[in-house]
C-alpha cells in the first residue's frame, strides 16, 4: 500500500507516461531494494535500471525516494550509475545508511528519473518496499548432544550468542524448554510455575560486549521425556486421540530463548534440531517429524482412501454438479447434472424421480422432477431443476437427496445421490482469526455464506511468522526470514480460502507479531509504547499487503483497526476464537475483537444484538475463565462442503498441510457438523481480563 505522496507521484508518472508515449520517449523503470529487510543502523541498497533513455545517460539523474509507510516525509536520495549505459539503458544503485533511532516497521521505495535538460521528471516507478528492524542478540550455533535420546537421558545443548550491536549488553538469560514456549504454555492449576515447560536457565548475568560472540559449551539442559497426549496437542503435533495410545519413539524439538535479567524483554527465539526419544530396550515403531506425510507408517491407509463417495452416490448414467449444496430454510434446493444413456437401446418416458431423507433415512418428500425424457443410446440431457421447496420452518440439519431414472414399467435405469445441509444463516458474517489456517475452524460457516450469497469476510490478526518458520527455510529464522514466512503464511491462507469459495479481496491482515498477542493487550496499551516482536525485531507492522502498513503493536492500536473494520462491514454475526483459549493469540484476538464491540456499543455505532461466536481449537487453559454465558451452536454441512474444508486444510503446507493431507477421511467419515459457542452476553462484563 502505497502513502499519499507516492500515490500522488505516482499519479503524475501515469501523467508523464501518456505524454511520453505521444512523444516517443518511452522510458521505464526495473528494480528493488537487494534485501528484504536491513538492521538499523546498517545501510539499505536500492538497485534500478532505467530503459528507453535517449542519448548520453548523463543527462538523467536518478533518485530513491524512501518513505516510511503512513508518514508524509519522504528521503530522496540521488542513484549512481553503476555500469556504462548499452542499448538505451542504464543501471544505478544506491545504499542509503539507515539511522540507528529510524522506526521499525515498512519503508515504501519509488524511483524517479529526472531529465536535467528538459528539467522535468520523466518517469516513476513505486518499487518493493523494505523492513527496517532491530535486532540487538542472535541466537548464531544451538546443537544437541545427541539425536537418539533414552527415555529419563539428560539433554546437553550447546548455544552460541551474537551481539549486532555497539553497545555491551549485560544481564542476559539463557532458558533451555521442551515446549514451543513462550507462545503455548502449558498452564498448571497447581503451580505458578509450571513444571511441564521443564525450563532450565542455562546462563544467568551473561554480558556480550559490542559486537561480539559467547559461547555456553555443551551442559546438561533437560531430561528426554515423552510428550503425551495434551502437551503434543498444545505444542501443534496432532490430536490428543491419536497421541494418547502412541508410546516413544517421537520426535520432538526444544526451545531456546534469551531474556534480560527482568524476563520482560525476549532477544531471540531458537528451536533445536529434531531428536529422537525412545525406551532404551526399543526403536520401534519408527517416527517420522512433521516434514513427512505421516507420524508413523501405521498410520497408512490403503483400502478406504480407493473409493471416496460411498455406494449409490456416483453413477455412469447421473452425473451432479455438487457445487451448491448448503441452504437456508425457504430456498429451493436444486439438481444441477446430465443424464446419459449408457446403453444400447432408447429410453422413451423416462422420468427422474427425487426422494427427500432425513439422517436416519426416514422420506420427507418424494416427486418427479421431470417426464416424458427420450434419449437415444450414448445421449445427454442436461438437468436443471428445483428438487425441494425447503419449509421455512425445516431444522436444520444435512438431508440426502435421492434420484431415480426410471424407463418404461418402473425400471431402474440408474441412481445417484447428493447430500444438501439446511442452516439458519445471519445477513453477513465477518470472520477474525489469529493466525493463517485458524480460518479452517469457521470453514463451513464461511462456505454456506457464500453459497448463499451472504456478505462475508475474514481477518487475520497476526502474520503467523513464527509458526515452523525454521522448517520452512531449515535454518534459524531472523527478521527478514520471519517476515517473509508472514508472507508465505498469508499467501496459503487466501489460497485456503479461495479453495472454499472466498474471493482474495474478502480477506485481510492486520500483521500482528505472531505470539505477541498477549504483551500487546497487557503491557503495551498506548502506540507510543509499542511491543517488539523477537522474530521480525519490528513493533510497527512490516507488511506491505496488510490493512495498515506500520500499524503500531499497541493495544489501543489495534483495537481501533478492529472497530473500523466492524464499523466499515456492520456484521449481523462476528465469529471468533474461544475467550478462555490457551494458546496467547486466540483468546486474546476474542479480548481485542470483543473490546471493540463494547466500546462501539457504548457509542452506538454497533448494533447490540450482533451476535457473537467463539470456537475453541486448543482448549482452555489453567487460568481466569471468561465471565460469559453461552449457548451450543452448530453449522451442518453436506459431505461436499466437508469435503471441501478437508482439502482446505491441505493448503497449509507451512503448517502440516502434508500431515493432514496424509491423513484424509473418507466421504462417510467427513464430520458433518462445526460446533462452536454463542456468547450471549458479550455486551456486559467489561474489564474483566484488564
Amino acid at each position: 500500500m502505497l502513502s499519499r505522496n507516492l500515490f500522488l507521484l505516482v499519479l503524475i508518472a501515469t501523467f508523464l507516461s501518456t505524454c511520453r508515449a505521444a512523444l516517443g520517449d518511452e522510458i521505464s523503470i526495473e528494480g528493488a531494494p537487494a534485501d528484504s529487510g536491513y538492521n538499523v543502523g546498517s545501510v539499505a541498497t536500492i538497485r534500478a535500471t532505467v530503459k528507453g533513455i535517449a542519448g548520453d545517460a548523463r543527462r538523467y539523474a536518478v533518485f530513491a525516494e524512501i518513505q516510511y509507510a503512513g508518514t508524509t516525509s519522504t528521503t530522496s536520495v540521488q542513484m549512481d550509475r553503476v555500469a556504462e549505459p548499452r542499448q538505451r539503458e542504464a543501471q544505478y544503485e544506491v545504499g542509503w545508511p539507515i539511522p540507528a533511532e529510524a522506526p521499525t516497521g515498512l519503508y515504501t521505495v519509488a524511483v524517479r528519473v529526472q531529465d536535467r535538460t528538459a528539467h522535468r521528471t520523466v518517469a516513476i516507478k513505486a518499487l518493493r518496499g523494505f523492513a527496517a528492524y532491530k535486532k540487538l542478540v542472535q541466537i548464531s550455533h544451538l546443537a544437541l548432544d545427541k539425536t537418539f535420546y533414552n527415555l529419563g537421558e539428560p539433554i546437553q545443548c550447546e548455544v552460541t550468542l551474537e551481539n549486532l550491536t555497539d553497545a555491551e549488553l549485560k544481564n542476559l538469560r539463557v532458558e533451555f524448554s521442551n515446549a514451543d514456549y513462550p507462545w503455548i504454555s502449558l498452564y498448571s492449576a497447581e503451580a505458578s510455575a509450571n513444571p511441564d515447560l521443564a525450563l532450565k536457565v542455562l546462563r544467568d548475568h551473561l554480558t556480550l560486549a559490542a559486537r561480539g560472540t559467547a559461547t555456553i559449551p555443551m551442559m546438561r539442559a533437560g531430561i528426554a521425556s515423552p510428550l503425551q497426549g495434551k502437551q503434543k496437542e498444545v505444542m501443534g503435533i496432532g490430536s490428543p486421540e491419536r497421541h494418547e495410545k502412541t508410546p516413544p519413539p517421537e520426535v520432538d524439538t526444544y526451545t531456546v530463548a534469551v531474556w534480560n535479567a527482568e524476563h520482560t524483554i525476549l532477544y531471540d527465539v531458537q528451536f533445536t534440531t529434531p531428536a529422537i526419544v525412545r525406551p532404551p530396550e526399543r526403536e520401534l515403531p519408527i517416527p517420522y517429524s512433521r516434514n513427512y506425510m505421516h507420524p508413523y507408517d501405521s498410520d497408512i491407509d490403503f483400502v478406504q482412501y480407493r473409493s471416496f463417495y460411498a455406494p449409490g452416490q456416483v453413477s455412469p448414467v447421473i452425473t451432479l454438479d455438487h457445487s451448491r449444496t448448503l441452504y437456508r430454510a425457504g430456498d429451493r434446493a436444486r439438481v444441477l447434472g446430465t443424464l446419459r444413456n449408457s446403453g444400447s437401446e432408447t429410453w422413451r418416458d423416462t422420468e427422474l424421480r427425487a426422494t427427500i431423507l432425513d439422517t436416519a433415512g426416514k422420506a420427507l418428500q418424494k416427486a418427479t422432477l421431470l417426464s416424458g425424457i427420450n434419449l437415444g443410446a450414448a445421449q445427454r440431457q442436461a438437468v436443471a431443476v428445483d428438487a425441494w421447496a425447503i419449509p421455512a420452518h425445516q431444522a436444520p440439519g444435512t438431508y440426502r437427496i435421492r434420484l431415480e431414472l426410471l424407463g418404461a414399467g418402473g425400471r431402474l435405469l440408474g441412481e445417484a445421490g447428493t447430500e444438501i445441509a439446511v442452516n439458519r444463516l445471519p445477513a453477513s458474517v465477518l470472520v477474525f482469526c489469529p493466525h493463517e489456517d485458524d480460518e479452517y475452524s469457521y470453514a463451513g460457516l464461511i462456505r454456506a455464506a457464500v453459497e448463499a450469497g451472504i456478505p462475508v469476510r475474514v481477518v487475520i490478526l497476526t502474520g503467523g511468522d513464527v509458526g515452523a518458520c525454521e522448517r520452512y527455510y531449515d535454518k534459524p529464522c531472523g527478521p527478514n526470514e520471519a517476515r517473509e514466512f508472514g508472507m508465505v503464511r498469508m499467501e496459503e491462507s487466501r489460497e485456503a480460502l479461495e479453495h472454499i469459495g472466498l474471493t482474495r479481496d474478502k480477506a485481510d491482515y492486520i500483521g500482528l507479531p505472531d505470539g505477541g498477542s498477549g504483551a500487546i493487550w497487557s503491557q503495551h496499551v498506548k502506540p507510543s509504547n509499542p511491543f517488539t516482536s523477537v522474530y521480525l525485531a519490528c513493533d510497527h507492522a512490516p507488511y506491505e499487503q496488510v490493512l495498515k502498513p506500520n500499524l503500531p503493536y499497541a493495544r489501543d492500536s489495534v483495537i481501533g483497526t478492529i472497530e473500523q473494520i466492524i464499523s466499515d462491514f456492520h456484521p449481523a454475526l462476528i465469529a471468533l476464537p474461544h475467550p478462555d483459549e490457551r494458546h496467547v493469540d486466540h483468546r486474546t484476538t476474542n479480548w481485542f475483537v470483543i473490546k471493540a464491540c463494547q466500546e462501539l456499543l457504548r457509542e452506538q455505532r454497533i448494533d447490540p444484538q450482533t451476535i457473537i461466536w467463539g470456537d475453541r481449537v486448543y482448549g482452555a487453559g489453567g487460568f481466569k475463565p471468561a465471565p460469559y454465558k453461552y449457548d451450543g451452536v452448530v453449522v451442518y454441512l453436506s459431505g461436499e462442503a466437508a469435503a471441501l474444508k478437508q482439502e482446505m486444510s491441505w493448503v497449509y503446507q507451512s503448517q502440516d498441510g502434508n500431515l493432514a493431507e496424509g491423513m484424509k477421511k473418507t466421504f462417510s467419515e467427513l464430520p458433518r457438523q462445526e460446533e462452536h459457542v454463542r456468547i450471549l452476553d458479550w455486551q456486559e462484563h467489561e474489564g474483566w481480563n484488564e
